[in-house]
């Protein structure tokens, strides 16, 4: 796919509808998208790819989401999802499912995870492959648009009589979830708003759903500037401590907790990501022990109810 005039959409604000404000970008991208080549667009599409503002990031005057007013139209973004290749993953599995176990540990302080767990972008699975592990699950539905990542997941499953679809949309309308999961997915929806009122239709009262996001007012984005790593073409918008819990709040939420978490990942991969934000890669990062530390690296979690 190539950005040009005809596959750009223009924006107002994802969270509260107003037009995104005139003057100069909060964040401003080196690229001109409307002219970037097939090359460039590419390179900012890998999931190591290095340029990452691909778009301008504008505020909202309204509400003060952080958001690209331009940006590829939604259907070009779907075929993207559905053709990506994974993401590489190195380190060591269980540093992995660390994290997402101490994400759920969050949701289990206000109830236990039972019931239908749905979860949207689950990716290769080690959120869902926690909660079969931690919970008493009727039902795993994984919204997954990733081809190749549908087949993984229906195995990883298969004892929870999975539903595995590319979108919302397909699921069956009986579908009430229970628990529903989105680790660092709210930040790449077109549509996050549409989306989410979608998702708590199809939830039951009382449900409970987790959000996991990158947190654009953290020390790290203030140290980084714009080469903070979320500043990336797959996150059309970026949320804070205060943009997030009000953004759930106008879908119909009731937000239940807001915090800051942490990573649990090798002193290996947090050396490769310092020297990533400065576009090098050293040959002796391979040499440094794959030694688990959990640290926070300006990530947010919600748990929002629907009442």
């Amino acid at each position: 796919m190539q950005a040009s005039a005809d596959t750009l959409a223009f924006r107002g604000c994802p969270s509260c509808g107003e037009l995104a404000p005139n003057g100069r970008p909060e964040v401003q991208s080196r690229i001109s998208p409307d002219a970037a080549s097939t090359e460039e667009f590419a390179s900012a599409w890998a999931p190591t790819g290095r340029n990452n503002c691909f778009f301008d990031y504008r505020r909202c005057d309204s509400c003060g989401l952080l958001h690209n007013s331009v940006y590829l139209r939604p259907d070009l973004i779907d075929d993207a999802y559905s053709h990506r290749d994974d993401s590489p993953v190195d380190m060591p599995r269980h540093f992995l499912k660390m994290t997402q176990r101490r994400y759920l540990e969050a949701m289990e302080e206000f109830a236990p995870l039972e019931g239908v767990y749905l979860e949207v972008g689950p990716d290769i699975g080690l959120a869902a492959e926690v909660a079969v592990e931690r919970g008493k699950l009727e039902k795993v539905v994984l919204v997954e648009p990733n081809r190749e990542s549908r087949a993984v997941l229906t195995k990883m499953a298969a004892a929870h009589n999975p539903v595995v679809v590319s979108s919302l949309a397909e699921l069956d309308d009986s579908v009430r979830a229970d628990r529903v999961v989105l680790i660092h997915v709210l930040d790449h929806l077109v549509e996050p708003r549409e989306d989410l009122i979608a998702l708590r239709r199809r939830m039951t009262a009382g449900g409970l759903m987790l959000v996991v996001v990158h947190n654009e007012s953290s020390l790290l984005r203030r140290l980084l500037g714009r080469r903070w790593p979320p500043f990336r073409l797959q996150h059309p918008q970026l949320f804070s401590r205060r943009t997030l819990p009000a953004f759930l709040e106008s879908c119909g939420f009731t937000v239940r907790s807001v915090r800051a978490t942490g990573n649990t990942l090798s002193i290996r991969h947090l050396v490769r990501l310092g020297f990533s934000a400065l576009g090098r890669e050293p040959r002796w990062i391979y040499r440094v022990p794959e030694i688990g530390i959990t640290v926070r690296l300006g990530n947010i979690l919600a748990v929002a109810e629907v009442t």
